[in-house]
C-alpha cells in the first residue's frame, strides 16, 4: 500500500486543488467552530462539488453533538469522519461510517492504549497533545515511541509535519500515512502551494 497523505484544514476550494493535483489522497475540512480553519457545511459542500471521486474528504469534529455529525454527514456518503476530543468508541462507531481517531500522545502508552480502546477505528490518527488545542498546533510528539513498532491497525502521523522533517518520521515509523496542516500553509488556513508539492514530493519519493 502506497503512502496515504491527508493535508487537513482545506478552506478553499483553490486550496483542495491544489492538494489534489500534488498528489493528496485526502482533504480534511474543520467542523470546529473554535478552529481558525473552521469551514461551514455550506463551503463543504461547495468544495465537494470539485472533487473527484477518489479523493477522499474527511470531517474533523471536536466533542461534537450527535445530531451535527449527522447533519455533516448528509453532504456526502463518501465523507469520513475524524473525531479529535473525548468522544467515547460507542459514539464514534454510531454513525455506520468508517472513521478515523485522532489519539494525543504525551507519553509512549498513550499509543496502545489508543489502538486498543478504538480498535474499530478505520485509521488511528497520532498526534501531539495540548490541553488548550485541537490539532493544526505545529508542534510534534515523540516520534521515537515508533521506532521499530508494527502495529496491526492502520494509522497516520500528525503534529509539527513539514517538509523538512517528513524524511525523519518516515524513517523512524512505519506509518501508513502523514497528516498534515500547519506545516504546509503561509497562515493559518492558507495554504502555500509550494510547500504542499515539497511535502508530498519527499514524502512519495522516500521509500522509493
Amino acid at each position: 500500500m502506497s503512502l496515504f497523505i491527508k493535508i487537513c484544514g482545506i478552506t478553499s476550494a483553490k486550496d483542495a486543488s491544489l492538494a489534489v493535483s500534488f498528489g493528496a489522497n485526502a482533504l480534511g475540512f474543520n467542523m470546529y467552530e473554535k478552529s481558525p480553519r473552521y469551514v461551514s457545511q455550506q463551503e463543504v459542500k461547495e468544495i465537494l462539488k470539485e472533487l473527484s471521486d477518489e479523493i477522499i474528504p474527511v470531517m474533523v469534529f471536536v466533542d461534537p453533538s450527535y445530531k451535527y455529525v449527522e447533519d455533516c454527514l448528509k453532504l456526502s456518503t463518501k465523507i469520513i469522519p475524524q473525531f479529535h476530543g473525548s468522544e467515547t468508541p460507542e459514539f464514534c462507531s454510531s454513525f455506520n461510517r468508517n472513521f478515523i481517531k485522532a489519539i494525543p500522545v504525551s507519553k509512549e502508552e498513550d499509543i496502545n492504549n489508543g489502538f486498543e480502546k478504538y480498535a474499530d477505528s478505520w485509521m488511528i490518527l497520532l498526534d501531539s497533545y495540548t490541553q488548550e488545542e485541537f490539532g493544526g498546533t505545529g508542534k510534534q510528539f515523540d516520534w521515537t515511541y515508533l521506532r521499530g513498532k508494527d502495529y496491526d491497525k492502520a494509522y497516520l502521523v500528525a503534529g509539527g509535519l513539514n517538509p523538512n522533517n517528513v524524511a525523519e518520521v518516515l524513517s523512524l515509523t512505519s506509518c501508513t500515512g502523514l497528516d498534515v496542516s500547519s506545516g504546509v500553509e503561509s497562515s493559518p488556513g492558507k495554504k502555500d502551494s509550494m510547500k504542499i508539492k515539497e511535502f508530498i514530493d519527499v514524502a512519495r519519493n522516500f521509500h522509493v
